[in-house]
């Protein structure tokens, strides 16, 4: 093909960015600005304008249909494909997404795993796969995070349900995956440590540590050290805490009976007893976390060898 002398060669690569380009922002107007962002970087010809022309034609012809009636509809300056909901597998998957949550909503856990299992299982690999282009991995982003999101829904529901030795494998492969995320890697503590297997659930958290210490030079976040306190001395219900609850710091004294260690307390986020009366009352609580913060560690330990230690000990 030729384009005012020039001659164009229009590569199946290119075809192919300018799609993704068009599917990542279906039934939206996309500038000729942005698809020649997406096709050529920083380094667009100086036909780029032209090309895209070309590339749209050659898809309509891929896709069926002229350009009156092609789902590819062409505006000033920019182009916008046309998807119905049962088109594009992104459409299918959020819609499955926002049901499993109405049934998380309900207490209806097993139609809301079958649910997020069914909208996860519409990923076969990674967004634009093969396509190198900046500007589309940007668009990606969020796809890929909502994803990530969707999984850790799906495992806190399988906790819930008590599926803990089911998926410690399927959260081992996620956790090698995302080392980062430590809503994951606290989903797989409780998986292991529900399956009756404490030591690999402790050993999880110390590589967990290592890691964020050697590679980020941070600690892990707070409510994974308080599981992994609570692991320690035993102290964790049945199952473990859904998607809307925190994991609170363990009372500086247990009450009724002091010999006992202090364990973990689920605290839904929507509680209001996670708000203080007034001022004081914060400042008191606060005070009592960066307690639990410094010596919590020590005095769980110190507890829990106690009570091993003392055969006629009062059981917690």
């Amino acid at each position: 093909m030729t384009n005012g002398g020039e001659e164009i060669e229009i590569s199946g690569t290119r075809r192919q960015k300018l799609l993704a380009a068009l599917l990542l922002q279906p039934n939206q107007m996309v500038s000729l600005d942005r698809l020649v962002d997406a096709m050529w970087d920083d380094q667009p010809p100086a036909s780029a304008h032209g090309q895209i022309r070309i590339c749209v034609s050659g898809l309509r012809r891929m896709l069926g249909g002229s350009e009156r009636d092609s789902v590819i509809e062409t505006h000033p300056s920019c182009y916008r494909i046309r998807v119905h909901d049962d088109d594009l597998d992104l459409f299918t998957f959020e819609r499955l997404v926002s049901q499993g949550r109405a049934m998380i909503r309900d207490n209806q856990l097993e139609r809301a795993e079958r649910l997020l299992r069914s909208a996860l299982a519409l990923w076969r690999g990674p967004v634009t796969a093969g396509i190198e282009s900046p500007a589309l991995a940007a668009l990606v982003v969020r796809l890929h995070e909502e994803r990530l999101t969707v999984q850790e829904e799906y495992f806190d529901v399988a906790l819930n349900l008590g599926r803990h030795q089911q998926i410690i494998g399927e959260l081992t492969g996620f956790v090698t995956d995302n080392p980062f995320r430590e809503r994951a890697c606290a989903q797989l503590m409780l998986a292991l440590y529900h399956s009756g297997r404490q030591a690999d659930a402790l050993e999880t958290f110390r590589t967990v540590r290592t890691r964020f210490s050697e590679d980020l030079g941070i600690e892990p976040a707070r409510d994974l050290r308080v599981l992994h306190e609570s692991i320690l001395v035993g102290r964790l219900s049945p199952v473990g805490p859904r998607h809307s609850d925190v994991l609170a710091p363990p009372p500086a004294r247990s009450q009724g009976n002091p010999a006992c260690p202090a364990g973990v307390t689920l605290l839904s986020r929507t509680s209001p007893n996670t708000v203080a009366a007034d001022r004081m009352e914060q400042l008191r609580q606060e005070n009592d976390q960066l307690r639990v913060e410094r010596d919590g560690l020590r005095r769980i330990l110190s507890a829990f060898l106690d009570l091993n230690s003392e055969p006629g000990a009062p059981a917690c």
